[in-house]
């Protein structure tokens, strides 16, 4: 066992064991099945099939490379280069990992585009070019034994900072509240940080900080007490199966609708970012990724935004 993989279990123990004393230790040992099960499903840094990026700046094949945040991975990309290569015939090849990852690719000249899900403008990528492609929702999720259907966003608030102790405060039952969060991005502007904390980093001192949104969900399912605000493209499948359950935010629930509509807050944007443009490569993936076709694929798991929205402009039909 690594010893990065001993910390985050003895920080798992430590803080949620007392919180919740369903046999944490147990279930969070590195001998766990679930646990080594959960680490094998990979995280940020998935590459797919292939392994690590070349240098693309001199290809002359054809193919258009992506490397960043895995909500657009996951949430869209990796079923997009599918249909994209059946459709037009070219590829399309992603790979997985975080914003810096995204900027840093580009910056490398590893890939043409590199993903990121916090604001460009308050990055290191400010001054590349950059198309926003979709927006993410994000969900407030709960073990569904927590047993309320929804919160306040001032509860929220509060719950996630650690001011809101127990879910008998909130009507649920009277147990304590085991806050999970992801505190990634911490040199950028979060989104979900940004809308509980004015983007400071003021997660509640008893919460549990996780490394990857799969692991979160994980987490989540397994103890009775648990919340987080997460991605719906980790949270839909358990969700679905009733593993998870999502909550409205001030009598609103998660959907793309609610975001289009401004009456749901949790969100945030995603977007794609290159160092030049290259029209060899990037015309034709764009205009799949704005057609109806690119626009059903990203509306499964993200809310997708038009051409018209990002500013990008589609040939006219003939």
């Amino acid at each position: 066992m690594n010893r990065r993989m001993f910390i985050r279990n003895a920080a798992a123990v430590a803080v949620l064991g007392p919180l919740l004393g369903h046999g944490i230790a147990r279930a969070l040992s590195p001998e766990s099945a679930d646990w080594q099960a959960g680490l094998a499903q990979g995280g940020c840094n998935c590459a797919g099939s292939r392994g690590a990026p070349q240098p693309v700046e001199h290809r002359t094949d054809g193919e258009l490379v992506y490397q960043g945040t895995h909500l657009l991975t996951y949430g869209a990309f990796r079923e997009l280069a599918e249909h994209y290569r059946d459709d037009t015939g070219r590829p399309f090849i992603v790979y997985g990992g975080g914003c810096d990852d995204g900027i840093g690719a580009v910056q490398h000249r590893t890939a043409h585009l590199g993903g990121l899900c916090c604001p460009v403008e308050e990055t290191r990528a400010r001054d590349f070019f950059h198309l926003l492609v979709a927006r993410d929702l994000k969900v407030v999720v709960t073990h569904p034994k927590v047993g309320i259907d929804g919160l306040s966003m001032d509860d929220l608030k509060a719950i996630m900072a650690g001011r809101i102790r127990r879910w008998s405060e909130v009507g649920g039952p009277d147990r304590p509240i085991a806050v999970l969060y992801r505190d990634h991005c911490p040199d950028y502007r979060e989104p979900v940080r940004d809308v509980l904390f004015d983007n400071a980093q003021q997660w509640s001192p008893r919460g549990m900080s996780i490394d990857t949104d799969e692991h979160l969900t994980d987490t989540l399912a397994r103890f009775e007490s648990s919340i987080a605000v997460v991605s719906w493209v980790f949270a839909a499948d358990r969700v679905e199966r009733g593993e998870l359950r999502s909550l409205k935010i001030d009598g609103v629930d998660p959907s793309a609708a609610a975001v289009q509509a401004g009456d749901y807050p949790l969100y945030g944007p995603l977007a794609v970012v290159s160092d030049r443009w290259q029209e060899a490569v990037m015309r034709p993936f764009f205009d799949y990724l704005y057609s109806p076709a690119g626009q059903s694929v990203v509306a499964r798991r993200l809310i997708p935004v038009s051409a018209q929205e990002a500013g990008y402009r589609l040939p006219q039909p003939i």
